[in-house]
């Protein structure tokens, strides 16, 4: 089957607002290409933050629903014209290509003292105190290229103490599940509302020998939560990697899921969204905030 595949590049800060566009259609994810300078295939990479970022997303080609998607995302495209640095391309694909391609943008990546993200399809040779996650998205978000899953790691990898329990909400990839677990979590419970995401998450704990202490499930919190026990006051540590709206919509479930003494990291915001998410943490009954800055993203650690 023939796809399209549609092309923008968009200055850094307005990258979770485009790619949540896109994704209102193209459903199936969107790749978020940030641009980087190799280091070395096994080394990994360096990320400069005044680049433009390339989004891609893909659907399918002759249909009319397609045609009708495309004509609206230009349209809503207009409101954020300053915004974008190349405007909305689009060209088709075989589907083989299609599925293969963006795996060219994703290499080796350092974070932190001794987490290394490692593609499924890269070589990399391992220090002995590394902790590798061999990671292959499929069609969820997360790389961990993106700076909002780099603070996320970086701050797991310094507070997780071993038989933790863990939330991820909104798994994505699964890159957060599997690097709790691999870090020493007793268990992770992953959710997410695309099937996509669900199926990614459970590849890629199985690639990396921890199916046994993450359970993933298609839903969210709230009316959608999908496990049989109740989130509430059951985890150590919430990771909620998301986006301003969503961390703003969920922050009194986001905070009522954490025991006492635990913490919640709650990313995918901007910097000027960065207040509003706050506001509705602190009216949510967050006691201690902390905040984390990588460029245009905010990562905030709240605990209840």
């Amino acid at each position: 089957m023939e796809h399209l595949e549609l092309a923008i590049a968009v200055r850094p800060h307005a990258v979770e607002a485009i790619a949540d566009l896109l994704r209102r259609y193209a459903p199936s994810g969107v790749s978020i290409e940030t641009p980087f300078d190799a280091i070395d295939e096994e080394g990994g990479v360096a990320f400069p933050i005044d680049r433009p970022v390339r989004l891609r997303a893909w659907l399918p080609a002759g249909q009319d629903a397609t045609e009708y998607a495309i004509d609206h995302l230009r349209s809503d495209l207009l409101d954020l014209e300053s915004d974008i640095v190349d405007g909305l391309s689009v060209k088709s694909v075989a589907e083989a290509d299609w599925a293969d391609a963006w795996k060219e943008h994703f290499h080796v990546i350092r974070m932190g003292k001794r987490i290394v993200l490692k593609p499924s399809w890269r070589e990399y040779d391992p220090e002995p105190s590394d902790i590798v996650v061999e990671l292959d998205p499929g069609r969820a978000f997360g790389t961990g290229q993106h700076e909002t899953t780099q603070m996320c790691l970086v701050e797991l990898e310094r507070r997780s103490e071993p038989g933790m329990v863990v939330l991820d909400v909104g798994s994505g990839s699964g890159i957060l599940s599997v690097g709790a677990a691999l870090l020493g979590a007793e268990r992770v419970d992953a959710v997410d509302i695309d099937p996509a995401a669900v199926s990614a998450t459970l590849q890629n704990a199985a690639t990396n020998q921890v199916s046994d202490r993450v359970n993933v499930r298609q839903g969210s919190l709230g009316a959608a939560w999908p496990f049989d026990e109740a989130p509430s006051g059951g985890y150590d540590l919430v990771l909620a990697n998301l986006s301003a709206r969503i961390v703003r919509e969920l922050s009194g479930e986001l905070l009522g899921a954490l025991r006492e003494g635990g913490a919640a990291f709650v990313s995918g915001i901007v910097a000027d969204q960065e207040e509003s998410c706050v506001e509705a943490l602190l009216q949510a009954g967050a006691r201690g905030l902390e905040r984390r800055a990588d460029g245009d993203w905010r990562l905030l650690i709240v605990s209840q």
